[in-house]
């Protein structure tokens, strides 16, 4: 049997071996409904959103601040011989609030403070500015020309993206770390599994470590890869239903996408994960007991160069953002971000995915190299000069 046809039997075997249509079809209708009923829910909770006290006003002159309150309170007038007692009944009146303008402050009595009470504090602070301005003799249209913005007439050769293309780099950046957990507890499962039932050896006797390996990896990354479109879908559903329920076009949902973007997300995407699984592999080779190895912190090492690539996000032109688009263990990610929101050039695209394949190239090398040996070794575990003899043996 070729190679070839080698690699792609452990491919078929490790991605059917994880990857279950019927159960991504459960998940996928479970959080559908589990996002439906969360979302009628929250809107049913949120639903009453006008004030639930009543205000009572003393030494309100010239009902200035009756009249701000009106249109979103049940404003009352409390007679002056009332107030004593009316402080006394805020125990059991929970829902009242006594307002008294005595000249150099607004005194404010209340049970406690609560959303309904910030509200109002709100509205008090217009009414406080107004009657400032009326001190100043100035009117609104006078303040607010003030407090504007100055008014610039902007030109630029290169027009940026809008926000909606930062919301689809935040999007690849997700999904890349869905695929990275994925990855982490598949290959921890597989290979470390295997070793410790002796399984792995019967294998590596019929075929070579590398076809082993390569099978492992490109299998275990289907399944990554399927999970990020499985996720691409729950979100894409997910979208159209918050635009149905709240009246938005469903139309609005393709603003969020940009075609370009996403094609080139995939290559990139696909790289990333096989670098990954690679990693993953060589260090799950390594490790003899996942329960006590000191080697398994290493597993999450993935998950900090993918975070790394939300700095892009802050300024996708930095020397830095640059630099995490060209460095391979960062780039999968980095350098779909930064052509999302930015403008990048063809040769970089085109660099930084070559240097991404041949990173890719050697790093499976290493990882059958690491892969071979590690696994004849019983009763220790290799120590780190050990990975150095084993990547450097022919």
């Amino acid at each position: 049997m070729s190679y070839i046809k080698q690699v792609l039997t452990v491919t078929r075997w490790e991605f059917g071996r994880f990857f279950k249509p019927k159960n991504e079809l459960i998940g996928l209708c479970v959080m559908v409904i589990v996002s439906t009923v969360f979302y009628f829910g929250s809107k049913f909770a949120l639903s009453d959103k006008s004030p639930k006290i009543s205000v009572f006003l003393l030494n309100d002159q010239n009902g200035a601040i009756a009249d701000v309150l009106k249109n979103n309170f049940k404003v009352q007038t409390l007679p002056i011989d009332q107030k004593d007692q009316f402080i006394k009944d805020l125990d059991t009146n929970r829902d009242r609030v006594l307002i008294n303008n005595n000249g150099q402050a607004i005194e404010l009595y209340a049970y406690k403070l609560n959303k309904d009470i910030k509200q109002l504090k709100g509205f008090l602070d217009l009414y406080h500015k107004q009657t400032e301005m009326q001190k100043l003799n100035l009117t609104a249209e006078q303040l607010s020309n003030i407090l504007s913005s100055a008014p610039i007439q902007e030109s630029y050769i290169y027009s940026e993206n809008s926000n909606k293309r930062l919301i689809l780099a935040y999007f690849f950046a997700g999904l890349m770390i869905v695929a990275v957990f994925l990855s982490f507890a598949y290959q921890f499962t597989a290979i470390t599994g295997e070793k410790q039932l002796k399984i792995t050896e019967q294998i590596v006797s019929a075929i070579s470590p590398q076809v082993w390996m390569d099978g492992k990896i490109f299998g275990i990354t289907l399944t990554g890869i399927s999970s990020m479109i499985t996720n691409s879908l729950l979100v894409t559903i997910g979208g159209i239903l918050f635009f149905q329920f709240t009246g938005t076009p469903v139309s609005t949902i393709v603003d969020f996408l940009n075609l370009p973007s996403i094609l080139l997300y995939l290559p990139f995407a696909i790289l990333g994960v096989l670098i990954w699984n690679a990693m993953l592999a060589a260090i799950a080779s390594i490790i003899t007991d996942p329960n006590n190895s000191g080697k398994s912190g290493l597993m999450m090492l993935p998950i900090l160069f993918v975070m790394m690539s939300f700095f892009v996000t802050r300024d996708p032109d930095s020397g830095f953002s640059v630099f995490l688009s060209w460095f391979p263990l960062t780039s999968a990610t980095s350098m779909p971000m930064r052509w999302a929101i930015t403008e990048v050039g063809i040769a970089e695209l085109i660099g930084s995915f070559l240097l991404l394949g041949l990173t890719f190239y050697f790093l499976r090398k290493i990882a059958a190299k690491i892969f071979r040996v590690s696994i004849l070794m019983t009763g220790k575990e290799p120590t780190w000069a050990d990975v150095y003899a084993f990547v450097k043996m022919k």
